[in-house]
């Protein structure tokens, strides 16, 4: 059975961070108005994954750097599509547009980052004046322009398999394909590596919006819940806040007694309190057994070892 982990994150996010296309001289949030009218900001998955892929380029591994696809005029940029080399290839997947053409599902799915209430939307009024400090600064009239803003509470949601790094004949050129093992699978230290760099942008260090000069670049970390099983577990729909924006701790206990059975390892995360608590299960002849461990202190060794867990569990060579 293949092993995954499902990590469902309560981030706060402030200002216009992933605008939407502009209107007028409006610069718009991306947001979606739900069926009672609430105004919900997000920011895409898509911008998500480009924030991590400069994080993971900073961390010093290679990423994708596009090519020219097509044929005249109608040329765009697409992928290389080589996930032996790159790690973006590997982790989120990639198409090349050829026939036959070639893909990579992604073995991390990663969600847009919703607002889970209805957030005021204010708009900031904002002008390019002329430079006239400068010597030889250009004359003319002020450009006005609107930007929108908003400070939300968000969920994203990743689930995370042991495909990273694994691949099949399917997904991979030929030139790839000879520079890997027969097996066509990267070493086990390769996919350790790549997997617990992701999980320290997700988990710990965080990432930069790309639109860093209008608001607070990176989100804030409130809470996460980390599951880890062999059974498809999902557990995205228990993760929520109180009206007092803390985590319902009530979904969590019936989402436990829902799917204690499936899990093997369950962690909860609380960012702003800086504690953790990790329950471990055992199962026989139809009981399961929950073993709780913490609360205890959320620091830089006790996430770190979290992280190594993971990726101990997803890809170590001791699973079975």
């Amino acid at each position: 059975m293949p092993r995954r982990a499902f990590i469902s994150l309560i981030l706060r996010v402030s200002g216009n961070v992933n605008a939407d296309a502009g209107i007028g001289t409006r610069v718009p949030l991306k947001k979606i108005i739900t069926w009672n009218q609430e105004v919900r900001p997000f920011v895409s998955a898509r911008c998500i994954r480009r924030a991590i892929r400069e994080r993971l380029y900073e961390k010093g591994f290679e990423i994708d750097p596009l090519q020219m696809v097509g044929k005249g005029e109608r040329q765009q940029l697409g992928d290389i599509g080589d996930p032996v080399k790159y790690v973006d290839d590997d982790i989120f997947g990639f198409l090349l547009p050829q026939e036959p053409p070639i893909r990579r599902s992604s073995p991390i799915k990663i969600s847009h980052l919703i607002s889970l209430r209805h957030a005021e939307v204010r708009v900031e009024f904002a002008a390019r004046f002329p430079r006239d400090f400068l010597p030889n600064s250009i004359k003319g009239y002020p450009a006005p322009f609107e930007v929108e803003l908003a400070d939300w509470l968000g969920k994203l949601n990743v689930m995370i398999s042991d495909r990273i790094g694994r691949f099949s004949n399917e997904e991979l050129t030929e030139n790839a394909k000879s520079n890997l093992r027969e097996n066509l699978e990267l070493p086990e230290d390769t996919r350790k590596r790549r997997l617990k760099a992701f999980l320290e942008i997700l988990l710990w260090e965080g990432w930069i919006f790309p639109r860093a000069s209008q608001s607070p670049s990176v989100p804030e970390f409130h809470y996460a819940v980390i599951a880890l099983t062999d059974k498809f577990t999902p557990i995205f729909g228990y993760v929520d806040i109180s009206d007092r924006g803390e985590l319902d701790k009530s979904l969590i206990e019936r989402m436990r007694r829902t799917y204690s059975q499936l899990l093997e390892k369950l962690y909860i995360l609380d960012y702003k309190n800086g504690e953790y608590v990790k329950f471990t299960y055992s199962k026989s002849d139809n009981h399961v057994r929950e073993d709780l461990e913490g609360p205890a202190a959320l620091d830089s060794t006790s996430i770190s070892n979290i992280i190594e867990e993971i990726c101990e569990y997803i890809i170590g060579s001791t699973r079975t």
